[in-house]
Order: C-alpha cells, then sequence, then structure tokens
C-alpha cells in the first residue's frame, strides 16, 4: 500500500456512522409521547424547509461548535435537533429547537469563525486525487497530529480492513466497522496518541481504494470538533478525479462533463384561496405567461394599486380552509421553490406602513405572512431586489407588506380579523400549510 504523507495538524474524531467518542449534546426534556411527536414533527419540518445546502452548513456549524456529532447530510433527527437546541440555549434564547433567521445567521458565523480560527481549507493527494479539508493553523503546532493520505491498487478491501482493524499491546481499538466492497473505518489509541482510519472503495478509479489516517494527542481531546469537520469533509473520489484518477486510461482527455442547466428561479409565491384559485403579489406586465405546478395559469384579477393578483389555473388546496387574522409583532412567512416550502420567522417592525424583517429570497413576493395562531395576517409586497447573502444564506432585512385593509377588500371580505387559536411553532405552521404553496414561475 503506498502511502503519501502530509505533516498536518489535525485531530481525530467520529465521521459518517457517528463514532460514540466526541461531544455530546444534552437530552431534551421529557414531554408526553403525542406531544413530543408533534414538536418533532414540526422542528423537522421548519428544518426541511431551509436549502440543503443551508441545512448542511448549519451541521458544519454545529460540529465545529462542538455541538453535533455526526454527518452534515441536511437530514434531521434527534442529534440535530438536540445540537439546534443547544445552541439556542448557549444563545440565551428558547430552546424550541427551530431556528430563527437570526439565530440561524448567527450559527453560520460562529462556525465560520472557527473555521477561519483554525485555517480550515480543502488540500488534495497529488497521487489519487482524494480531498480532505484541513486546519492548516494547528498543522505548525509542535508535536501536532499528523495525516497520512494512502491508497492500494490491490482491490481486497476486507483485507486492509482486518490489518488495520488488529490490535498489539500497545495499539487498542475502539470502534470498527465495513460496508462490504465500500468503505470501512477503523478507530483508537495507540500509545500516547488517537488514530482514525478510513478508506473507501471505487472499482471504477485507479487506485481503487483511497484513504486517510489521522494520528494526534490522546490528550487533545478539546479538539475532537475539529476532527469531526475534517473526517466529514473526505472525498475519496470527488467529481471530476485527481490527478491519478484516469491513470492507464485513454491519452485522449476526456470531454468535459456538460454543463447542468440552472433551474429557473420562481417569481413568486402563491397561496391557494380557493379551488383553482391563487393569491399572490405579480404584475401581469411582469409574468405574462405565469406558470404554477409546470400548467399554464392566468391572471383572473389584478390591483394595480397593490400588486395583488388572483390566479386561476388547474390546481387545488391540499390545507386547512384558509384563516384570517390580523398582524403581530410575531409572524411566519412560507414561500415556495419548486415542491420545497421555506418557513421563515418574522419580526413586524412596522405597521404604518406594515413592515417586517425576514430572511428572504426574492421568490417570496406574494409569500403569505401568518401569525403565530396559523391565520393569515398579511402579504409580502413585490420584492424587487435579490438578497444580500452571507455562506450563501439571504440576510434578514426589512419587506414591505400590503396593507391588511386592502388583502381584505381584495378578496371581498372586509378587513382581516383575527381568529382566536393556540400558538403554534414555526415548524407546525408550515406543515400544515405547504399543501396550499405554489411557486409562480413566468414563462416566455
Amino acid at each position: 500500500m503506498k502511502r503519501t504523507p502530509a505533516r498536518l495538524a489535525l485531530v481525530l474524531a467520529a465521521s459518517i456512522l457517528a463514532l460514540p467518542a466526541g461531544p455530546q449534546t444534552p437530552p431534551s426534556p421529557p414531554a408526553p409521547p403525542a406531544a413530543a411527536d408533534a414538536a418533532f414533527a414540526a422542528q423537522k419540518a421548519a428544518f426541511l424547509a431551509l436549502p440543503l445546502a443551508t441545512r448542511k452548513a448549519a451541521q458544519d456549524a454545529l460540529v465545529w461548535l462542538g455541538l453535533y456529532n455526526g454527518e452534515n447530510d441536511g437530514d434531521f433527527g434527534k442529534r440535530t435537533r438536540d445540537s439546534i437546541v443547544a445552541f439556542q440555549l448557549s444563545q440565551k434564547a428558547i430552546g424550541d429547537g427551530v431556528l430563527s433567521p437570526g439565530q440561524l445567521q448567527a450559527l453560520l458565523a460562529a462556525g465560520q469563525k472557527a473555521r477561519v480560527a483554525a485555517g480550515f481549507q480543502t488540500i488534495a493527494d497529488a497521487k489519487t486525487g482524494a480531498r480532505i479539508g484541513a486546519p492548516t493553523k494547528l498543522m505548525a503546532e509542535k508535536n501536532g497530529p499528523k495525516l497520512d493520505f494512502a491508497s492500494s491498487a490491490e482491490p481486497d478491501l476486507a483485507a486492509l480492513y482486518a490489518r488495520l482493524g488488529a490490535e498489539t499491546p500497545t495499539r487498542k481499538v475502539a470502534y470498527k466497522a465495513m460496508k462490504p466492497n465500500a468503505f470501512f473505518v477503523v478507530s483508537g489509541q495507540d500509545g500516547a496518541q488517537k488514530f482514525y482510519s478510513r478508506f473507501e472503495k471505487n472499482d471504477a478509479a485507479s487506485p481503487p481504494i483511497r484513504g486517510f489516517t489521522f494520528l494526534y494527542p490522546a490528550r487533545a481531546q478539546n479538539l475532537d470538533r475539529v476532527a469531526l469537520a475534517v473526517a466529514n469533509s473526505f472525498e475519496a473520489f470527488p467529481a471530476g478525479g485527481g490527478a491519478a484518477a484516469d491513470a492507464g486510461a485513454s491519452e485522449t482527455p476526456p470531454s468535459p462533463p456538460p454543463v447542468p442547466a440552472t433551474p429557473p428561479a420562481p417569481a413568486a409565491t402563491a397561496l391557494v384561496v380557493a379551488p383553482g384559485k391563487a393569491l399572490t403579489a405579480l404584475k401581469p406586465d411582469d409574468c405574462q405567461n405565469p406558470i404554477v405546478g409546470g400548467k399554464p395559469a392566468r391572471f383572473e384579477r389584478t390591483d394595480a394599486a397593490t400588486g395583488l393578483a388572483i390566479l386561476a389555473g388547474d390546481f387545488d388546496s391540499k390545507a386547512e380552509p384558509l384563516r384570517l387574522g390580523a398582524l403581530s409583532p410575531d409572524l411566519v412567512v412560507l414561500s415556495a421553490w419548486g415542491e420545497r416550502v421555506a418557513a421563515n420567522a418574522a419580526t413586524l417592525k412596522s405597521d404604518a406602513p406594515p413592515v417586517a424583517v425576514a430572511s428572504l429570497e426574492k421568490s417570496a413576493s406574494g409569500a403569505p405572512v401568518f401569525d403565530r395562531s396559523g391565520a393569515l395576517a398579511d402579504i409580502i409586497a413585490p420584492i424587487a431586489d435579490e438578497p444580500k447573502r452571507v455562506a450563501g444564506v439571504a440576510l434578514a432585512t426589512s419587506h414591505a407588506l400590503i396593507e391588511p385593509q386592502a388583502i381584505g377588500a381584495f378578496l371581498g371580505g372586509g378587513e382581516l380579523t383575527p381568529a382566536p387559536s393556540p400558538p403554534l411553532s414555526v415548524g407546525a405552521i408550515a406543515e400544515r400549510e405547504k399543501g396550499s404553496l405554489l411557486a409562480v414561475y413566468c414563462g416566455r
């Protein structure tokens, strides 16, 4: 087995398989089974409403803060929920398991600060093309951890697993697991050093087995969070290959892969208010051929002063009947992008004229604004510009709302009036209303 040493200051911890070692988040307080299930479903709905890249970035930030011990895959489970709660409590906020826009941005900023402090950046093995994230500022520390890239031209992954998983009088294996013919991980301690190895196999690549081993001082427990971030970043066979990915193949350079077409962005969000009728804020001149659900729609009625519009088309509501509410300091904005619904907490900044602060995409034009009882309180006015971003996430800023009286009059029901109801979480409102949210595209 060939080795390519690199003197790196790296720490070792659990990887995709979530090793037992590592920081643990405090358990959530017990709750009745039915209530706990409902709360978890709402928390999950709110998290999955975020873009996948944002979800992964949030989990990665939680790793850097030592609150999450798992893979940054963008999925939502108990460990992700408990980590979010732990972060909220660290911010002296209510630990409801749902990140507000401000909390999300604070989390991403804290994670980025930790990465910068460690000098975290991606490095590549020149021989195999494998890539991994490395905290370069820790690399220069005296007696710091080390990293070895490794590869094998022999395709026997099981034999390598047996060899690296064997114990000696000084080498003790704390954890090992293997998925046959795919990958394995082995971790433990050898004298005063901890180690972590991961190897993956791809029969179509050359060499077919690639991996790495981290060695770091056993006493450096406070760096386990960095190790997990490093392990989560490993790419044995990155897209596009590496310097040796195509060794032995034809000398004719392969054609570059086609650039995937960027999916069109929605022009607005619409809320189904009756079968075949959806309310939005979009002007016909800005979208002459609206498309909803892949099918043509048409402007049935518009209000030039506010931008309000009723779209008619082949769609139906899958949520509960619309309830009308009123503006309050604590609001929820739901916007649509394809089949996905984004849920954002919002704060009422002014009610004359109405303005709310929220982290919204431009496609949130016409998005419904709900009070915390889940009743419709307002509509986001047309958004003219793309938002400013940090780490790909839209910054919270002020967004104009349409006067509630104008919405009530446009719907033919007068003013919006509140209907008494117990408060709901952001996730619960998103889960209940997601069947009535539609992304509106503009055809040519």
